[in-house]
């Protein structure tokens, strides 16, 4: 009896297909047509959905193709039924040119929906699933030049308000792949990376009342970024080139300055003359992070440390990114500990804990300042096992806020942990294990006596 009555419902779609009439079509005011038209494109649309969404999408195909026909401003499922269709058919299909016709087919979907729904729907968005169904349909055979052609399209009509969101990986993956199978695309890659990144930062901004978007974004993000890092276009001496040219024309103009600086500090080139002179032509027009950091790495190389802690503080100050800004003092504490000023070291390790109370690595840093103070604290030597009590201390601290520094504060507990008091020393100086004791100098804290 079912089979019956589907054989019904495809006679019925068959007639209607064959009577529908195309002319005078006007798929604004009379989407659906006239009359007995308008009956039949109603009636294919129904049977097209049903057997769409039970996944009969052979039986889908008779209805689809009428009011594809005949009336294909009347429903965006044509446009979403269609490709499903087709992709099915693609699938199951051994012939070489049917499956060429199916796939031609479905791409001529996605352009007559711009043509129907292109209002209706983001350009952009619409060519990304264009591209998206390409790529399933072709798999390996996709032809990157296609795929870049559409998603450069889409990615730079939408900029950061780009649908699906992943879009602007596949695009730079696209852009990759091709400029590692032709070098001589290098500039044109270099330049999609720093446009789909920026359209990826503002992106995020958007995000700010949705928190699954942002962090989405960020992954994508840091996927491109990623990719551009190992990719070899970027090193340093590349982007200095690419760059070179750029920064005295543009020393007035905050965004191309601030290009500058992120792109050469996303390779570590942190300490050319074109870093800091980008550096320093932000600074003078807008107090920044990226600016300071500038200076401050241009100190440190010229050994001006009184500048560098000056804008290494800036720096920590300005930046939104807490995170960042703890990294920030790690740098300086790092200066401060090159230096031995162990006090000012673990004050810059401190702040750097204001920033961010999980960075393990600030703790891990006082634990081994305290370590190579240990014979220096108090008057007999022999007790610079209690100084060791207070670095282990700090490496403990390190890991309990911060499982991915665990292994590096194990290694060091385990190696100061060596230098405890044996248990007669610490019997002839009157200390037993778990006794409270205060470490004096520089460090002036209490700890608890530990034995080996």
């Amino acid at each position: 009896m079912r089979k019956l009555l589907f054989t019904g419902f495809l006679a019925i779609a068959m007639i209607v297909g064959v009577n529908a009439q195309k002319a005078g079509y006007d798929h604004i005011k009379a989407p659906y047509g006239h009359g007995e038209d308008s009956i039949n494109c109603r009636v294919n649309l129904s049977l097209m959905q049903t057997a769409a969404k039970a996944e009969s999408y052979e039986g889908a195909l008779v209805p689809w193709t009428s009011v594809y026909e005949n009336c294909p401003g009347s429903s965006k499922n044509i446009y979403i039924y269609g490709p499903r269709i087709f992709t099915a058919l693609y699938e199951k299909e051994t012939d070489a040119a049917k499956k060429k016709e199916y796939l031609d087919k479905t791409m001529e979907i996605y352009d007559t929906r711009l043509k129907y729904f292109g209002k209706d729907d983001a350009v952009g968005t619409i060519l990304a699933l264009k591209t998206y169904t390409y790529m399933e349909m072709m798999g390996d055979q996709a032809d990157q030049n296609v795929i870049y052609g559409w998603l450069s399209e889409a990615v730079n009509d939408m900029k950061d308000q780009m649908y699906p969101l992943d879009a602007y990986s596949y695009l730079m993956i696209s852009s990759l792949t091709r400029y590692l199978n032709d070098n001589s695309l290098k500039d044109e890659y270099i330049k999609d990376y720093f446009n789909v990144v920026e359209y990826v930062d503002q992106a995020i901004a958007n995000s700010a009342d949705n928190q699954a978007n942002a962090d989405y974004l960020s992954t994508v993000k840091d996927g491109i970024v990623q990719g551009f890092v190992n990719s070899g276009a970027g090193d340093c001496k590349t982007l200095t080139e690419y760059y070179a040219d750029k920064v005295e024309p543009n020393k007035t103009n905050k965004d191309v300055l601030n290009e500058v600086i992120n792109a050469l500090g996303s390779v570590g080139c942190t300490e050319t003359d074109l870093y800091f002179t980008a550096a320093e032509y932000l600074h003078q027009l807008e107090p920044t992070a990226n600016a300071a950091l500038g200076l401050a790495n241009k100190a440190l190389r010229d050994k001006d440390f009184t500048t560098a802690v000056k804008y290494y503080s800036e720096a920590a100050n300005l930046e939104t990114d807490k995170s960042k800004s703890s990294d920030y003092m790690m740098q300086l504490a790092g200066i401060f500990s090159n230096q031995r000023n162990f006090a000012r070291a673990r004050q810059a390790a401190y702040d750097a804990l204001e920033y961010n109370p999980n960075n393990g690595e600030a703790y891990i840093l006082v634990g081994q300042l305290y370590a190579s103070s240990a014979n220096n604290i108090f008057p007999e030597t022999e007790k610079a096992g209690l100084v060791y009590c207070a670095a282990v201390d700090k490496l403990q601290r390190a890991r309990s806020v911060d499982p991915s520094v665990a292994g590096k504060a194990n290694s060091l507990i385990n190696s100061y942990s060596a230098g405890f008091l044996d248990t007669e020393t610490a019997f002839m100086m009157g200390y037993k294990a778990g006794d409270t004791v205060h470490i004096p100098g520089w460090i002036g804290e209490n700890t608890t006596v530990r034995l080996r």
